[in-house]
């Protein structure tokens, strides 16, 4: 059997005419294109308001920004996230303080907050890891009760919603979303803000656009009027177009994604050296195919064991409290500690097929009896 990725995007003939379109448009900068696909991703979020920016870390620094978190400031951050999180809050001057987390769901442990909150907190970064939240009407309570803005990485996360119905991301301040390469729907790079709160997107256009005020931009006489400093983090003609082709497969892809879960779920659970993380599979949309194992070396013989069938995996994130940049006791975080070293991603490219999910499970199981 030939080599199968963990992950790989999916593109075709949609996409190629939608950039076809752009070439012949001679207008390659964002403009009609990306004010489409802003609009087709508020819609499917239900959001009043979706920016496109150049990634999901610059939609995250953005974010932080549009919203007043700089210098001497500190934002709290779960320890099991990819390292875009906290470089996003250093990235504006302010300090990342990092949570463990919560075992059943690997998001911040809301229990473990109450005693980081100092006079210096601003806000909370939520990260919807996989696709699952933490309880977020708890979250937004606690935030109120303490005057804290919550700015939720939901990259994870395009097509998971709360039990409210609410899309993941939207009913924080400020919500974000990644397109990067492995992401359900990808544009190659790139990331999206939304939220429902006026001031928030403007500031957010202005500051993606050079620090421009955007009630001026289209006055020629004041178009090069900067009122704040900003940045070019700008989107292309060429990354909305495939985002356009890549969000109207996106309903198919969710359910996709869900069978495919389903199907490993149904054929790895009944050994008792593999855990699955509980999923509603009805609100839930798994980004990948993630699998707690008993041990580390467990682990790593199992991904050795797939390796020399060329079946290539992923390990989970390392805890950001194990970086150097941000170094401290494993004591303090044991949970995240423990999930990051014994998770592993399992193949999930949106185009595997279910005999090859049940040819990788048959090489797992085998090896585990």
């Amino acid at each position: 059997m030939k080599k199968i990725n963990q992950i790989e995007p999916s593109l075709g003939i949609e996409e190629q005419n939608e950039l076809f379109s752009v070439i012949e448009s001679g207008w390659f900068t964002e403009a009609k294109k990306t004010r489409e696909f802003e609009k087709l991703f508020a819609e499917f979020t239900n959001s009043k308001y979706a920016i496109a920016v150049t990634s999901g870390t610059a939609a995250l620094y953005l974010a932080l920004k549009a919203v007043g978190i700089g210098s001497g400031d500190e934002v709290i951050v779960p320890d099991l996230t990819f390292v875009a999180s906290p470089n996003s809050i250093e990235m504006t001057g302010a300090t990342p303080i990092i949570v463990d987390i919560e075992r059943d769901s690997l998001n911040l442990d809301i229990k473990k907050i109450q005693k980081l909150v100092t006079k210096r907190t601003k806000a909370i970064m939520p990260v919807d890891f996989n696709g699952r939240s933490t309880n977020m009407k708890i979250l937004k309570e606690f935030a109120k009760k303490n005057n804290l803005l919550l700015i939720e990485d939901a990259c994870h996360a395009i097509g998971s919603f709360h039990n409210n119905g609410s899309h993941m991301g939207t009913i924080s301040n400020v919500g974000i979303f990644s397109f990067s390469t492995p992401k359900i729907i990808t544009t190659g790079q790139g990331g999206m803000i939304v939220t429902n709160n006026k001031k928030i997107h403007d500031q957010c256009l202005s500051l993606k656009d050079f620090g421009r005020d955007i009630n001026k931009k289209q006055n020629m006489l004041k178009a090069f009027q900067h009122d704040t400093i900003g940045y070019n983090f700008k989107f292309t003609e060429f990354q909305a177009a495939v985002g356009i082709a890549q969000i109207k497969k996106l309903k198919h892809r969710i359910i996709q994604k869900k069978k495919m879960f389903n199907l490993y779920r149904e054929n790895l659970s009944k050994t008792d050296q593999i855990d699955f993380i509980e999923t509603d599979l009805n609100k839930i949309t798994p980004w990948m195919v993630d699998i707690i194992i008993k041990t580390k070396q467990l682990r790593k013989k199992i991904i050795n064991h797939l390796k020399e069938n060329n079946i290539e995996t992923r390990i989970f994130y390392p805890s950001i409290h194990t970086l150097k940049p941000y170094k401290k006791s494993n004591n303090t975080f044991p949970i995240s500690y423990d999930i990051s070293s014994k998770g592993l991603w399992l193949p999930s490219s949106i185009s595997l097929t279910d005999e090859q999910i049940l040819h990788i499970s048959k090489l797992i199981s085998n090896l585990l009896n």
